[in-house]
């Protein structure tokens, strides 16, 4: 686990502070000085545009982490990452071609509620297409065993940046107006700086011949769309729906709400640009011992300290609202509701790295894409009667659905799941924390209770998961940090 910790370990710090940059961002800059509209406007945007980056970037982003290692010659590996470079364009041209032909139908289509959103379509185009690469030239330094630097871009760049513009609004540099389209330029630079570093990492020559297995390549890449897209509707499907049914002032209400609950992702995504790269290496080697070990260990890993985070977060929901302006405290149940599905996806471990470099993706593509169906009906279905909840209910249902499915699938086919007596008793830990916790509260100033009641609890779980001896990674950090603090200046 040595890399697989000092990479976790890195990317967890990178991706904290990204999501620090963020909440300073939604807490105190977007909620003040964008009206509601717009800041719904702006989840509104991105969520179109990650639904649409799959299909952008023909799912190349997997196709490199998982073929890469498979080719032995830099001739090979050359002509291989040239081809990952224009594949992408296949799938992009015709979609601009049918935006521009169809650009009136989309754009009344989409502003049936919420005239405003009619106004970008090409916005959610480009931030599409620059997400696209940007995640396959991050691939590209994924297999090297390089993820802190793009991690780095992918979760603090484009906050600072966004901080920036949303401080620029703030003294009137720029309108609102500007604001959104400046999203453009923030994800364009960021691609660019991902391709100078994978360039960095190591600069092919640009060369075109026929690959080996191109078709079995190919064959991969659409099912990596159809899973990308899967995955990526399962998690923002709720956000593009809302815009059918509510005001954007509603949507930006779940998008601070969702932006609290992801914050239980954090563990995950810090582990998973490792993750992926490892999990492929040693299916390529064949060696399915260490594939079982990592599954198991990082499972129950990413579910204690997601625990952790979800426990906070549960147990002061009330206390953050007190933060924003009262007509947002609505989506509380919507918190709620999204921590259990990020807390699910940590919960799976490198359950995706093991599907997506082996041929059982295939069946659970179309299991994820009836799901897809299943979150979409639910959605019609719950949104009119519940609102924002109800989106919040048909993620929930789908995604928890789907994630119990493939974890299953794998047990099946492989005879190995991610969960131990060891996971068990730490997700029993989770549950008796919340329940002593959430109704528990100092009748302070809502910002020192935050304060004292989260140190009350980390300290509670801190020392229940030592003391039971849950994992021996978080133990070892655990004597680490005491031995930090005893040892004399």
């Amino acid at each position: 686990m040595g890399i697989v910790i000092k990479h976790s370990s890195w990317n967890l710090v990178i991706t904290g502070f990204g999501f620090l940059l963020g909440a300073i961002n939604v807490l105190a800059l977007a909620t003040t000085y964008l009206d509601a509209d717009y800041y719904g406007l702006m989840n509104y945007i991105l969520s179109t545009a990650f639904l649409l980056f799959p299909l952008m970037s023909f799912g190349l982003h997997n196709t490199i982490v998982k073929y890469y290692s498979s080719y032995k010659t830099d001739r090979e590996r050359d002509n291989f990452l040239t081809q990952m470079l224009f594949w992408p364009i296949v799938g992009a041209i015709p979609i601009f071609i049918l935006v521009f032909v169809f650009y009136d139908d989309i754009r009344l289509l989409i502003s049936t509620t919420n005239q405003l959103t009619g106004d970008f379509l090409w916005p959610i185009l480009l931030i599409a297409v620059f997400q696209a690469y940007f995640e396959i030239f991050y691939a590209w330094t994924k297999v090297y065993l390089k993820t802190i630097g793009g991690n780095f871009l992918k979760e603090v760049f484009y906050r600072a940046a966004a901080t920036i513009t949303l401080l620029l609004v703030a003294f009137d540099f720029i309108t609102q107006v500007q604001f959104i389209y400046s999203l453009i330029l923030i994800y364009f630079l960021r691609m660019l700086l991902m391709a100078i570093m994978a360039w960095r990492t190591y600069a092919p020559k640009l060369i075109f011949y026929k690959l080996e297995a191109s078709r079995e390549i190919l064959w991969y890449s659409v099912l990596m769309v159809i899973a990308g897209s899967v995955g990526t509707a399962l998690i923002d499907l709720d956000k593009n729906m809302l815009n059918q049914y509510v005001d954007l002032a509603d949507i930006s209400y779940y998008g601070v709400a969702g932006f609290i609950a992801t914050v239980v992702a954090i563990p995950a995504r810090g582990m998973a640009q490792i993750m992926h790269p490892l999990t492929a290496g040693y299916f390529n080697a064949g060696d399915l011992q260490k594939v079982e070990w990592l599954y198991k260990r990082s499972s129950l890993n990413l579910t204690i300290v997601a625990g952790l985070l979800m426990v906070l977060i549960i147990c002061n929901v009330h206390e953050f609202y007190k933060f924003l302006p009262a007509e947002f405290a609505v989506a509380i149940p919507v918190v709620l509701l999204i921590c259990v599905v990020k807390f699910t996806e940590n919960l799976l471990g490198n359950n995706n790295a093991i599907l997506y470099n082996t041929n059982l993706y295939k069946f659970t593509l179309w299991l994820g894409l009836g799901l897809a169906i299943v979150a979409f009906l639910l959605n019609i279905w719950l949104i009119p009667s519940y609102g924002l909840i109800g989106a919040a209910m048909a993620t929930c249902v789908a995604y928890v659905l789907y994630a119990f499915a493939k974890a299953y699938y794998v047990n099946i086919k492989l005879q190995m799941h991610p969960w131990t007596s060891k996971t068990s008793i730490a997700v029993l830990v989770i549950l008796v924390t919340i329940a002593i916790f959430y109704t528990w509260d100092f009748q302070w100033n809502y910002i020192v209770n935050i304060f004292f009641k989260s140190t009350l609890i980390f300290l509670v779980y801190a020392a229940s998961v030592y003391l039971l001896k849950l994992s021996s990674e978080v133990n070892a950090a655990i004597d680490q940090f005491i031995s930090k603090i005893k040892r004399p200046q």
